[in-house]
């Protein structure tokens, strides 16, 4: 196996999660991200790169990369000439392999193949490879359906965009609705139980790190399906999961998938179909954080050099799961704010943010997935409250006891993340 890199280029939309992790293997890290919060930069230095659309801008961040590793310089990143700075990346990457395949002359890229990532930016592609392993899906096309028996009364169908993330590519279609002026597909829509299965592989076998029910915010007529957080854990009765580990398994056989990978499902009737393959660390990791002392991006990073690590023994004493606060509104955060020990990515004061953008993300555990969704509820009115408000509820700050907000902060599944 290859040496591992001494220091991690961290790339993300919002990488706080990965790059804590990072630093928890003993990496040097230095972040990129869109959005560079409080708790980021308390980790390491953080430089941030504008976004375009739901992913980074490529232009940019190729620049900031080529910044921190000028030719024939080791100063700002302290590398060598061997290339002992690795690149991390997780979602924001999705539509711009070509940069990844750049940079792969700048830095070792620890993560699949940017080829993996063009392969799943074109639909027509992804159709004939899941057709070919034979992994079952939602009726897709590439042409809009027709009213002619294509559609009828009850039918819906979504328009899907490759390469976006965090559910803000997915919309809800209609006859005589325009087509989307960028690469698109057509997904029938279906009611179900979304889940998804985090694993981890070294190109040539996996292991499954855990699987997650799935939730939704609903952002509006814009954004309807945002990716609102999910619970770890998650059941699946033995056949569904031998199911979806096959998928796995023939995923990394055919396109040589490394590192640490998330594939999204819709439990159908009780069987599971394909929605997405996301081919980096996906938001669920920070659920399984517990589970590996010396954080999971360290065992990503040797995964991508070829070592598989044995599955992490699960604990079924709790239970973790996440939801992301969006702003209901526009807001500006206030100074002094007294974030709670259990949110996220908590934006810098004075950060202006628009409404229906991520604000924060909050975290919670019980001995059941019914109180972790309960607590969340709870948390994400206490961070509503806090921002409006500037205080915040001692009892619900503490989550001692569930209240009677079950019910509240949108708390439903979403079709795709």
């Amino acid at each position: 196996m290859q040496p591992e890199p001494s220091t991690l280029l961290v790339v993300a939309n919002s990488a706080r999660a990965m790059a804590e992790s990072a630093v928890r293997g003993g990496y040097g890290v230095h972040v990129l991200d869109g959005f560079c919060d409080q708790d980021t930069r308390e980790l390491a230095p953080c430089t941030r790169v504008p976004m375009t659309g739901p992913g980074l801008d490529a232009s940019s961040l190729g620049t900031e990369v080529e910044r921190l590793m000028p030719p024939g310089a080791d100063a700002a990143l302290d590398a060598t000439p061997d290339g002992d700075v690795g690149l991390v990346y997780g979602a924001g990457l999705e539509s711009c392999p070509g940069l990844l395949s750049r940079l792969q002359h700048r830095v070792r890229v620890m993560g699949n193949d940017p080829r993996v990532l063009d392969l799943l930016c074109q639909p027509e592609r992804l159709l004939d490879l899941l057709g070919e392993l034979g992994i079952p899906h939602p009726e897709t096309r590439l042409d809009p359906p027709q009213p002619d028996g294509d559609l009828d009364e009850a039918s819906d169908w979504l328009t899907k965009e490759p390469g976006a993330s965090g559910g803000r590519g997915v919309h809800p279609w209609q006859p005589g609705d325009p087509r989307p002026t960028g690469p698109h597909y057509f997904q029938r829509r279906l009611s179900g139980e979304p889940m998804s299965v985090l694993f981890i592989a070294n190109g040539s076998r996996h292991a499954v790190i855990g699987y997650n029910r799935l939730l939704v915010t609903d952002g509006g007529p814009e954004q309807p399906f945002l990716y609102g957080g999910a619970l770890g854990q998650a059941e699946l009765d033995p056949a569904g999961r031998a199911e979806v580990e096959g998928w796995c398994q023939a995923l990394v056989g055919r396109l040589g998938l490394r590192g640490i990978n998330g594939l999204d499902f819709i439990l159908y009737r009780g069987c599971p179909l394909f929605l997405e393959l996301n081919a980096r660390p996906s938001a669920s990791l920070s659920l399984y954080e517990w589970q590996c002392a010396e954080g999971w991006i360290c065992r990503h990073v040797r995964a991508c050099l070829g070592e598989l690590p044995e599955p992490a023994l699960v604990s079924r004493g709790r239970v973790w799961g996440q939801r992301i606060v969006y702003a209901p509104h526009d807001l500006t955060v206030p100074p002094d704010l007294d974030w709670p020990d259990w949110c996220r990515d908590r934006p810098m004061a004075g950060t202006s943010i628009p409404g229906g953008a991520p604000l924060c993300s909050v975290l919670a555990d019980a001995a059941e997935p019914v109180w972790v969704e309960v607590r969340l509820a709870e948390r994400v009115i206490c961070i509503l409250g806090l921002l409006e408000h500037g205080q915040i509820d001692t009892d619900l700050r503490l989550a001692g006891k569930p209240t009677s907000v079950a019910g509240g902060a949108g708390s439903h599944p979403e079709a795709s993340a």
